[in-house]
């Protein structure tokens, strides 16, 4: 069924945001999607590409144009980035015009699953003895409620409860590692290339401690999937799956595939490079590679898409190894 609604999609010139649109357009050719973008020059290659595209330029939009946007949308989709200020500045547009009991879903928001990881305690590159998947089901509760000074954390309780005070309905998507190509007209390449990159100029792949620390993944296309098919839910009006996605607190939803040790990427890219045996570094080396290398490949932490399976969704792209070379890819 054709699908006529009026969509604002928030990072289309990122790798995500990119994705998702192009994933929403192609399944929805008759959505009429906003894109709010920061670059001038990005606007006419949107305009080009999709016909069903209005771009609008601004560098730092003001929380009243913000508001006005969204009072006309049916749907916002956010792939920007944790910037809770714009965030409740769109809520307080949808809730213009939205007063239903339970809330419908209004925002669609990407977050990760950073939230869950610890760093007040020490960073071994190992996988802890009492490590265990989060559920989005099981432990909803929990994964809203970590402490909010963790990485997403602060940004995810704010959108949720000023959610719930405006009456709008949000959920928040959570992937973990990212492989493949992204499908947008401007950033291609997550994370995942940073690590080849340093691979290939170290001469050797690398772990910390001994690189038992796990992801979960899952494919940019799967997670432009995932976020259409919610999408999709929350547009056609009826939709029996709608009470079952659920929103605001019982709206976080994780899109997974599988999970993956950073020593199996390690010997993955050893194997491809013709790099030879892999090697562990410490904390203080991997923040000289990145400022943030310590985290991606020190820390880890297993999700389970619960939500997803229990609307009948699931992932297509299930090799990690095929996504790592997609189209050349230099990427782990």
């Amino acid at each position: 069924m054709a699908v006529q609604a009026n969509v604002i999609l928030i990072g289309a010139c990122g790798f995500v945001g990119g994705t998702i649109l192009s994933r929403l357009s192609s399944a929805h050719p008759t959505l009429h999607i906003t894109c709010l973008i920061r670059r001038e020059e990005a606007a006419a290659e949107l305009s080009s590409r999709y016909r069903n595209v209005t771009p609008v330029v601004d560098k730092d939009p003001s929380h009243s144009f913000l508001k006005a946007m969204a009072e006309k949308a049916d749907l916002v989709i956010n792939a920007g980035g944790d910037n809770v200020s714009a965030m409740c500045a769109l809520l307080d547009g949808l809730a213009l015009h939205d007063h239903g009991e339970p809330p419908r879903p209004r925002l669609i928001s990407l977050t990760g699953p950073r939230s869950l990881i610890d760093l007040s305690k020490p960073i071994t590159g190992n996988l802890a003895p009492d490590s265990r998947p989060w559920s989005d089901i099981d432990d909803a509760a929990a994964i809203l409620s970590v402490p909010d000074d963790r990485i997403h954390a602060g940004a995810d309780q704010a959108i949720i409860a000023h959610s719930i005070s405006c009456g709008v309905g949000t959920i928040l998507v959570s992937p973990g590692q990212l492989f493949g190509q992204g499908e947008g007209l401007f950033k291609i390449e997550s994370n995942s290339a940073t690590y080849y990159a340093a691979s290939k100029a170290r001469g050797r792949s690398f772990v910390i401690g001994d690189g038992t620390a796990t992801w979960s993944w899952t494919s940019i296309h799967d997670l432009g999937d995932a976020v259409v098919f919610l999408a999709g839910i929350a547009l056609e009006a009826g939709d029996h799956r709608e009470r079952q996605m659920g929103v605001n607190l019982e709206g976080y939803h994780f899109v997974q595939t599988g999970d993956l040790s950073m020593l199996e990427r390690a010997l993955a890219v050893s194997e491809r490079l013709g790099l030879g045996e892999v090697e562990s570094i410490s904390v203080e080396e991997a923040k000289k590679i990145h400022p943030f290398g310590h985290i991606m490949w020190g820390c880890g932490e297993r999700t389970r898409g619960d939500k997803f399976a229990g609307l009948g969704w699931k992932p297509k792209r299930t090799d990690w190894k095929v996504l790592m070379e997609e189209k050349g890819g230099a990427r782990a």
